[in-house]
């Protein structure tokens, strides 16, 4: 999907605590460049064994990495599965990487700038005519520059709203943007969307006259001899299955298709041959005796343009650490999770067939811990640990929920002959309704979407523990419509019981 923006991390926060207030209630690869022969600068065994414990403790089941180093590929290796038909995973085998996808889409944006075919500075109109959201004046406001720099003012939201709206062709899906509301004006916030990326692909098909994916195959992927790389999830061969926790257990998802969204998300590569994307990222556009893009071009996609939050900026297709002197990028789908780290000569990749949304700051600690090896200092891992007890405490709030679901419905059953109306009784099943059958259920059916994603999107990233949420909700909701007016008839007849006997 995107860089691993705050937004999302807060959003998994979001959920846990919601959930806890319903409680409460390896191959070297052959480069045209250096032999690409394995460097003994690297500890090779530590960086196995951190990888194999990293995904042992958050159960993921098939991984690939690979390091390079200026112009030299020091390490690729495959771990673990590849799916069902447990495949071992190799550095060829392809993945699909998430919103690294969007630095492909810069890189193919700057290379027809290079060729004088598009001006950052020129609006998307001149290369779309027929581009438009629902405010007709800032739509012809808005730049390339600004959809590279997620600056146009497009939200967040909406570019999540499209992940299970990106059936269509590119250009249909961008038509059917006419009713977006723009939640800055143009240019002047930082607003991570996969909208932008997915109108950039637009205007490379448009500009080049090509599909989007030819052309990242005929001007990326054969230049760099990226073999093992694919334009679709559709079209790749011997793809790495994706997995999903569904309450802690890891199992193959099936991915939906996600056509006009290649552009922000869908890109497909293997370690080996990000290995071969990076060395041009990391030496000014150059790999070997090609030049993919120019050393300008090159520099201001890594430049820090525009301020996402503290030390961190975003260029184009690629974030900007300050502190730590990274530039970078990850990616997350629905059960498919990358990163890759450019920290001064040092390139690293990581992918992954498995995507936790409630466990995404673990899985970024996985680059971290391996920059960190790389520089002779131990990784650190807190987090990671915490994957078994996390869902422990998911799966007991499922289970409360569900109890307290039977419970409820039985004592519907038993209404009449049990439920006897006292106040203390009187009272607790005011609150119970008011809260637990009102306030929860609707909270969660109508502000969670609203807040965070829709709810096809929900049951898409969260798998299992979307759907029990959604449904739980209806049947509390249901509950307590039910409940109400047996609570009303039983108050009356309480009250006509004491006229009676008055």
């Amino acid at each position: 999907m995107n860089s691993v923006s705050y937004k999302k991390k807060a959003a998994a926060s979001f959920l846990k605590t919601l959930l806890l207030t319903m409680a409460a209630a390896l191959i070297v690869c052959a480069i045209p460049l250096k032999a690409g022969a394995e460097s003994d600068e690297i500890d090779k065994e530590q960086i196995d064994a951190f990888m194999q414990d990293s995904m042992k403790k958050l159960q993921i089941p098939g991984a690939s990495l690979a390091i390079v180093k200026g112009d030299q590929v020091l390490f690729q290796n495959g771990y673990g599965i590849s799916g069902p038909d447990r495949t071992p995973v190799t550095a060829q085998t392809p993945f699909v990487i998430g919103s690294v996808s969007k630095s492909f889409t810069a890189l193919a944006v700057m290379q027809l700038a290079d060729a004088g075919k598009i001006d950052l500075e020129a609006p998307v109109r001149q290369y779309l005519p027929w581009f438009r959201v629902a405010d007709e004046a800032a739509s012809a406001q808005i730049r390339v520059k600004h959809l590279l720099h997620q600056t146009s003012g497009i939200s967040t939201y909406d570019g999540q709203v499209s992940l299970t709206q990106g059936g269509l062709p590119i250009e249909q899906h961008i038509r059917n943007l006419k009713q977006v509301e723009l939640t800055e004006p143009v240019g002047t916030a930082y607003q991570y969307s996969n909208l932008n990326y997915d109108i950039l692909g637009g205007i490379i098909e448009a500009v080049s006259g090509m599909s989007y994916g030819d052309y990242i195959k005929q001007n990326i992927y054969a230049p760099l001899g990226m073999t093992h790389s694919y334009a679709s999830p559709n079209s790749a061969q011997e793809l790495a299955a994706g997995y999903q926790p569904v309450f802690g257990l890891m199992l193959p998802t099936k991915m939906i298709n996600h056509e006009g969204t290649v552009p922000s998300g869908y890109l497909v590569s293997s370690a080996e041959d990000m290995s071969k994307y990076l060395i041009p990222q990391i030496n000014q556009g150059r790999f070997g005796n090609t030049s993919v893009v120019s050393e300008r071009s090159a520099a201001l996609m890594h430049a820090p343009a525009v301020q996402m939050w503290g030390s961190q900026y975003y260029g184009m297709g690629w974030s900007v650490d300050k502190n730590r002197n990274w530039v970078y990028h990850d990616g997350s789908t629905e059960n498919t999770y990358s990163k890759m780290i450019i920290d001064g000569d040092y390139g690293i990749i990581f992918l992954a067939n498995s995507m936790d949304f409630f466990h995404i700051d673990a899985y970024d600690q996985i680059t971290a811990g391996i920059d960190r090896i790389l520089h002779g200092e131990q990784p650190i891992t807190a987090g990671m640990d915490s994957y078994r007890k996390d869902f422990l405490i998911v799966d007991a709030v499922a289970l409360a929920v569900l109890l307290y679901l039977v419970l409820s419905v039985r004592g519907l059953f038993r209404w009449k002959t049990r439920f006897k109306p006292t106040k203390l009784r009187i009272a607790i099943q005011v609150l119970s309704i008011t809260f637990i059958h009102a306030f929860i259920p609707l909270a969660i059916l109508f502000v969670l979407p609203k807040v965070l994603v829709p709810w096809p999107v929900i049951f898409v990233f969260l798998a299992g523990l979307g759907h029990f949420m959604y449904y739980a909700s209806i049947a509390l909701l249901a509950i307590g419509i039910i409940k109400l007016p047996l609570l009303v008839n039983s108050i009356r007849k309480q009250k006509n019981g004491r006229n009676s006997a008055v």
